[in-house]
């Protein structure tokens, strides 16, 4: 499983194991560039929002705002950042995403569902979203951004909650209630938004009404002002092997609530089929 990516400050690279010793500053094959590159990239994979000012980079970093814009710009040129011409900031571009899918350990995974996503995010114009159960909570592993301005982006590789997610609810549908209480017991219930479901007999009535609809919605639990519709996708043994979901602002998404879930069910369906899952004669009744 891949675990969450995690940004270093510039002002630890002085007391860094990469800047002093082996592999340090002490050592001539060292490059303090590249070691200040990968800090700003960082940056912006824990950044949630998605989007940085070149200033927010700069206080993130500690570097001095100089160099961040030769840093920024540089990897704008070169594709692994992008920048929104409408409000100046900054976010991870396709080169750094189809750089990170390249070494994830689902290449098959993504493979076959990103044609399907891709299709899902062409007919709404929102974000689609694919990720796995990771030790208790939902990892993302793929993501194609919406091409709208306003949007809602996800970062590879970072991790959510289960119980206030679109594609976390769709895998805690399938996972038996004594191994969710464990992991409710590790992360609790969080109320990430007034909205959040914070007890388990309330989670556990909508986890039974996902797995009856074959969808899961995320009104606004997670993030205020963001709706998401998810569903589970199965391997052959009939088992979920991820999830994936179209998320986007909720004054947008609320407008097309059934045909987004509706679209969203068929198309885990299709992925599903072509991972090897066939339905029982209970689950083809209901196709």
């Amino acid at each position: 499983m891949i675990s969450s990516m995690k940004s270093r400050s510039v002002k630890a690279l002085k007391k860094s194991p990469r800047s002093a010793g082996n592999g340090g500053r002490g050592d001539k094959s060292f490059l303090a560039v590249a070691e200040k590159l990968f800090v700003t990239l960082e940056t912006f994979t824990a950044h949630r929002d998605g989007e940085l000012t070149l200033d927010q980079v700069t206080r993130k970093t500690g570097l001095p705002k100089s160099t961040s814009f030769r840093l920024v710009s540089s990897l704008e040129k070169c594709g692994y950042l992008v920048q929104n011409k409408e409000t100046g900031k900054y976010s991870l571009g396709e080169r750094f995403f189809d750089l990170a899918n390249s070494t994830l350990p689902y290449p098959r995974l993504i493979s076959v569902a990103r044609p399907y996503m891709n299709s899902l995010m062409l007919s709404f114009a929102e974000s689609v979203n694919l990720g796995v159960y990771d030790d208790g909570m939902v990892a993302h592993i793929f993501a194609i951004d919406s091409p709208q301005p306003h949007r809602v982006s996800a970062t590879v590789g970072a991790r959510a909650y289960l119980h206030c997610t679109g594609m976390g609810k769709a895998l805690a549908a399938y996972i038996d209630r004594d191994t969710l209480r464990e992991v409710f017991l590790k992360y609790g219930l969080p109320p990430r938004t007034n909205r959040t479901l914070t007890t388990e007999e309330a989670l556990f009535a909508e986890l039974d009404r996902i797995r009856e609809s074959g969808i899961s919605h995320d009104n606004q639990e997670d993030v205020e002002g963001v709706e998401c519709f998810a569903a589970a996708i199965l391997g052959a043994e009939g088992k979920p092997v991820a999830s994936m979901s179209v998320s986007g602002p909720a004054v947008r998404m609320s407008k097309q609530t059934e045909a987004i879930s509706a679209a969203v069910r068929e198309t885990a369906r299709r992925i599903s089929f072509a991972l090897g899952w066939t339905p029982t004669t209970n689950e083809t009744s209901q196709v």
